[in-house]
C-alpha cells in the first residue's frame, strides 16, 4: 500500500506525521547550527563490475573515467568518474566492495571540516576512518541506518588519479595537517 502524503509536514515548528499513521519523530537533538556543508558532491556506489559500470556512465551519460583500481588493490576493484574533472576529482565512485559505498558532503574550508568532525565526535558517532585522498581530506561515519557518509574538504590537488588513501590523523593541529599535506602532495 502506498502511503498517503499529508500536505503539511511542519506546523509552527513542530513535526507532525508526514505519512499517514507515522509517529512524530523525536526531535530532542537540536539541528546543526554554525557550520554548513555545501551539499552532496559525489556518491560511492556498489558495482559488481566497476569497469563495466564505468563504461555505462561514460557512454550513456558522457562522464569521463578519471581513475580506478584493479581487484588486487587494497580497496578492491573500483572506477572513478567525473563530468567536470578540472573541478571535481570525481562525482561517482564505483566499488566492487560494498563496504565503500557512501555519499560525500563537501565543506568549504578546513575550519568547517573540523567543526563537522567535532560535531560527529560530540554526538558519540564512531568515526570509521579518516583519509588524505590528496584531492581531499576526509572522514567517514555511518548514519543511523548504516549508510556510510564522507565529509571532505578539497585540497585543490587534482593531479593524482583516484583512489588515493593515506592515513589522516585529525588529532593533529591545522598547521601540522597542512604541512603534512604539502609534503605528501609534492
Amino acid at each position: 500500500m502506498t502511503p498517503t502524503i499529508e500536505p503539511k509536514a511542519h506546523v509552527d515548528r513542530q513535526t507532525v506525521p508526514f505519512f499517514s499513521g507515522e509517529a512524530a519523530r523525536d526531535q530532542s537533538k537540536e539541528p546543526s547550527k554554525g557550520c554548513d556543508n555545501t551539499g552532496v558532491h559525489h556518491v560511492g556506489l556498489f558495482a559488481s563490475n566497476p569497469a563495466a559500470s564505468a563504461e555505462f556512465y561514460s557512454h550513456v551519460l558522457g562522464m569521463k573515467i578519471v581513475g580506478g583500481s584493479a581487484p588486487d588493490h587494497p580497496l578492491g576493484a573500483s572506477a572513478f568518474l567525473s563530468s567536470r574533472p578540472d573541478e571535481e576529482s570525481h562525482e561517482i565512485a564505483l566499488f566492487a566492495n560494498p563496504f565503500f559505498a557512501h555519499m560525500a558532503f563537501k565543506v568549504s574550508s578546513l575550519a568547517e571540516f573540523r567543526a563537522l568532525h567535532r560535531r560527529v565526535v560530540e554526538r558519540n558517532i564512531p568515526i570509521k576512518f579518516a583519509a588524505d585522498h590528496h584531492a581531499s581530506l576526509a572522514f567517514y561515519f555511518d548514519d543511523p541506518d548504516g549508510n556510510m557518509i564522507e565529509v571532505y574538504w578539497p585540497t585543490g590537488d587534482l593531479s593524482r588519479r583516484q583512489p588515493q588513501m593515506e592515513p589522516l590523523d585529525l588529532s593533529q593541529p591545522d598547521e601540522v595537517l597542512l604541512e603534512n599535506m604539502m609534503a605528501t602532495h609534492t
